[in-house]
């Protein structure tokens, strides 16, 4: 067999070269080179955490004869070069030889003295498959090993390793890796293998391998027989048999508009693909949580364009009590699926029941407004503020949200130019007081008010208005919040401005790109933001005369050069 797995083939030789755990990398390094070695070490993390990897370099380190000064082993000497057919390091599965009589045979053996090196190293992984009566026969000599044993074990559950053991060793907790050390490793071997991979397929890998860098390297592995194709995160989503984020996408939009029939197909889908309810529900749950995140913070902790569009969308459809409710609902549902035959029926009646009180408590809501307005209805005059409640209760019942895609950003920005002039925007300033003082002291607008004292004014149209914001995640929270801050330059302004807001590298270009279409003899033509034909963008402009008036009087006479 030829072929070597590539976490084999890519298992570290040293500690410059293992990923993460620079605390114990550090400690035992220190211990080596100044001669403290330890009699026993005891290794415990999750799996693919470098354990093995470790005791193996401790292996190569001890014996080697000529050790350099940063610990790395010389590669040269006797030890080094018979490593891997090296009788002085002993490596034991507990798993498979866990009983009393392998474990003597063991203690039997110890006082045998090394062949290449200084030390006999025993390495016994997943110690915590021993019996009883193996860690008991194994005690003594653990405790009062000859001069040249050295024994390191490893397990993935620490609880089951008896105290009596656990004391007579060195301790060290492993780690698991961030998804940003897995993803540097990654791309390291994906470019020694040849292997065509985008970075935001690589972060897809490492947040699904959960902190071990095996699993990813091992997924990487399978991935890599789609060579001389550029690999997907579908590709990803196929070989791991997980939901897409635009499928939950799908499924919670399904839910919010009590589409039961959608529901059912989906989960009828997910069953018929063989994929597993208990690994589906810990997606969702995953997925869910960074929706609430995204809500809380406007920031995305990924690259991928699909699962942003998606937490954009979601957190602005759901409330953080929904959300709360939800995530709680699923977590107790996973506890009653591990014992049931019936996932797919419980997870069916669970998305359908909670669907159903999402529409009770959209109706209590709209029942509570109406007779809020009836109420006011019967007892004043129309006036603006009953209107605004009638807006309010119509969204209510649309279930509407609002997306900001960039063909209608471009359009707006287009308009905004289109009608603008140094008298629009001088009059919507003289009232920006009264949208601050409006933000202070009305409740409705609590979730704005930080957001817009930190955004400025640029230009203003007759109905459109560019404002900057001030850094990336800000942007992010104002384009969620957008019909919100519409409804309050409506109550101030009484005009139905519609917003866009740019950051400063995206305003410098579109200002500099208004002043070459106006010196250049083009006008700029209001359009339709419900149009549907891409090409009325390209054909927005109609000729006129070279006008650097305009472009002074809207942008100031800092940005034009009079060469």
């Amino acid at each position: 067999m030829s072929y070597l797995a590539l976490y084999r083939k890519y298992r570290p030789n040293n500690f410059n070269d293992l990923v993460g755990q620079s605390e114990i990398v550090d400690i035992i390094r220190n211990e080596i080179l100044n001669d403290k070695i330890s009699h026993a070490y005891l290794f415990s993390g999750p799996r693919g955490t470098g354990k093995t990897s470790t005791a193996k370099i401790i292996a190569r380190m001890i014996n080697c004869s000529n050790l350099g000064k940063d610990g790395v082993p010389c590669g040269k000497c006797v030890s080094c070069l018979n490593f891997n057919n090296n009788s002085d390091i002993v490596e034991i599965d507990a798993a498979s030889n866990n009983g009393v009589d392998e474990i003597r045979e063991l203690r039997d053996k110890v006082n045998l003295v090394p062949t290449f090196g200084k030390y006999k190293i025993y390495i016994i992984d997943e110690v915590h498959m021993l019996t009883t009566q193996a860690f008991n026969a194994l005690l003594k000599t653990l405790e009062e090993p000859p001069s040249h044993a050295i024994f390191i074990l490893a397990t993935t559950e620490f609880y089951k390793i008896p105290i009596t053991v656990v004391s007579r060793c060195q301790k060290f907790q492993f780690l698991k890796f961030s998804n940003e050390e897995i993803v540097k490793k990654l791309i390291e071997i994906s470019s020694k293998e040849s292997i065509d991979v985008g970075a935001d397929v690589l972060f897809e890998i490492a947040r699904l391998s959960d902190g071990g860098l095996r699993d990813a390297i091992n997924m990487l592995d399978q991935l890599s027989s789609f060579k001389g194709q550029l690999l997907t995160i579908q590709d990803v989503y196929k070989l791991n048999g997980v939901i897409s984020y635009e499928e939950f996408r799908n499924l919670l939009k399904y839910i919010y508009s009590n589409k039961i029939v959608d529901i059912i197909e989906f989960l009828d889908n997910v069953d018929r693909n063989g994929k597993s309810f208990d690994r589906f529900i810990e997606d969702l749950l995953n997925f869910m949580k960074e929706i609430l995140i995204y809500k809380n913070t406007s920031i995305f902790n990924s690259s991928i364009v699909e699962k942003n569009e998606a937490l954009v969308e979601l957190s602005s459809i759901f409330s953080e009590q929904v959300l709360y409710n939800f995530i709680i609902s699923l977590n107790e549902l996973s506890f009653r699926i591990k014992n049931s035959s019936f996932a797919k029926i419980l997870l069916t009646a669970e998305f359908i029941k909670f669907s159903n009180q999402l529409v009770e408590s959209n109706f209590s809501i709209i029942e509570s407004e109406e007779k809020k307005l009836n109420y006011q209805e019967s007892n004043c005059n129309f006036d603006n503020k009953i209107n605004d409640n009638k807006s309010e209760i119509n969204k209510l019942k649309t279930n509407s949200f609002f997306y900001m895609t960039d063909k209608l950003k471009k359009i707006r920005i287009n308009n905004t130019f289109a009608t603008a002039s140094k008298s629009n925007k001088q009059k919507f300033k003289s009232k920006w007081d009264f949208v601050k003082e409006k933000l202070s002291n009305d409740s409705n607008y609590l979730a704005i008010a930080g957001m817009m004292n930190d955004v400025e004014i640029l230009v203003v149209g007759e109905e459109n208005v560019i404002f900057l914001a001030q850094y990336d995640s800000l942007l992010e929270r104002l384009f969620s919040q957008v019909l919100l801050i519409e409804q309050l330059l409506f109550e101030v302004f009484n005009i139905p401005y519609k917003v866009v807001f740019l950051l400063e590298d995206e305003w410098n270009f579109e200002r500099e790109n208004y002043i070459l279409n106006l010196k250049s003899g083009k006008k700029y033509v209001y359009l339709d933001e419900k149009s549907s034909d891409k090409n009325e963008m390209i054909d927005s402009f109609t000729n006129t005369d070279n006008d650097i008036d305009k472009i002074v009087s809207i942008l100031g006479s800092d940005v034009i050069s009079y060469e």
